[in-house]
């Protein structure tokens, strides 16, 4: 059993932490509290700060996930571990929203139809925002819908592999079919090809950790290679390419734990940070919505604006911080924890584990 990569959970806070700055961000050029950076600015990477980060957690997803159908018996198993991994927190979010939003007249929920309301709420639940065009209750649910998109190919290659009892010519027809989807559904959403960046990654660990010296002339290389990345989003008009690569390269420095940026990934911050990634990106945007309301009337009347965006930035980090802090501690680990000794009290859970 391979130990922890501790590299790979603090990254995972990094990119946390860079979604909720280009939310903070963009939300206070809108709001008015500060003026968008010109593109000569150094600090105008911010805007593709939100992007990155998300394409580099389906890399992350990609190989995690790959990592656990590799571990797992059945696709039982796998799938209602996917569900008590994202649902708990998500569904929490989801009926707040769809409770509260009607009457505080939240985005697209003014003056909403039963029926639409329905409709939405269904279609939201199973996350089909994001893949498919439709109204999205959850701002960032919709990278979620594209973790839905992976984990159902994933699975589905799998099943194919180790449970279907087709013979090889019907497993390649059945392998043809999915390739030939598959390419139809990216060609649509481009993103989808860092999940294919992950599994390679954990295909090809093995033999570039065998192969991997640690050397001064690597020290910077995470560094450098994460530079690159926000480099290739920046200044080319199709970043897509260049961007696989690189992201495929920078990981090799993650996976292999060498470097300034994997000691400062190994930090207990960012290590915290990692652990509650995954609240710390669904809550974040549920605290700012209400912060745009409220800090606007305490400068008015303190009697300074101009440090209204500096408490709004505060207010947004400091309490994300902390309502993912409890998330993370009574949702992902707690209730998850009681849902899966519920699941093995059943005899048939049990019997499938064996």
């Amino acid at each position: 059993m391979k130990s922890l990569n501790y590299t790979l959970l603090g990254l995972r806070g990094l990119l946390a932490l860079s979604v909720v700055i280009f939310h903070i961000y963009g939300s206070a050029v809108i709001e008015g509290y500060i003026g968008e950076f010109p593109k000569e600015h150094l600090l105008y990477v911010i805007n593709y700060a939100g992007p990155i980060s998300v394409d580099l957690f389906f890399v992350i997803s990609g190989y995690l996930i790959t990592q656990s159908l590799s571990n797992k018996r059945t696709l039982r198993e796998f799938v209602i571990n996917r569900i008590i991994r994202i649902y708990p927190v998500f569904l929490v979010i989801h009926l707040i929203i769809f409770t509260v939003g009607p009457f505080i007249k939240y985005k697209w929920m003014t003056g909403i139809g039963l029926r639409e309301y329905i409709v939405h709420f269904v279609s939201n639940a199973f996350l089909l925002p994001g893949m498919l065009q439709l109204p999205i209750a959850q701002i960032v649910a919709w990278s979620l819908s594209y973790e839905l998109f992976f984990y159902i190919i994933a699975g589905l290659v799998w099943f194919i592999y180790h449970g279907s009892k087709l013979n090889m010519l019907g497993k390649y027809i059945s392998y043809l079919v999915i390739i030939v989807f598959c390419t139809v559904v990216v060609y649509a959403r481009m993103d989808l090809l860092f999940f294919v960046v992950g599994v390679a990654v954990y295909f090809c660990q093995d033999r570039l950790q065998r192969r991997f010296k640690a050397a001064k002339q690597f020290y910077f290389n995470g560094i450098i290679l994460l530079a690159a990345i926000y480099a290739s989003f920046q200044t080319l008009k199709t970043p897509i390419a260049a961007a696989l690569i690189l992201s495929f390269l920078f990981f090799i420095t993650i996976i292999t734990e060498y470097g300034l940026l994997s000691s400062i990934l190994r930090t207990r911050l960012m290590r915290y940070l990692g652990e509650i990634s995954f609240s710390l990106y669904m809550w974040h945007t549920m605290v700012m919505f209400p912060l745009k309301i409220v800090v606007p009337k305490i400068t008015n009347v303190i009697g300074y604006s101009s440090l209204s965006f500096a408490m709004y930035a505060s207010l947004s980090l400091l309490l994300s911080i902390g309502i993912s802090h409890l998330s993370y501690k009574y949702i992902e680990v707690r209730f998850a924890e009681y849902l899966k000794k519920r699941r093995n009290r059943n005899p048939i859970d049990m019997l499938s584990d064996l």
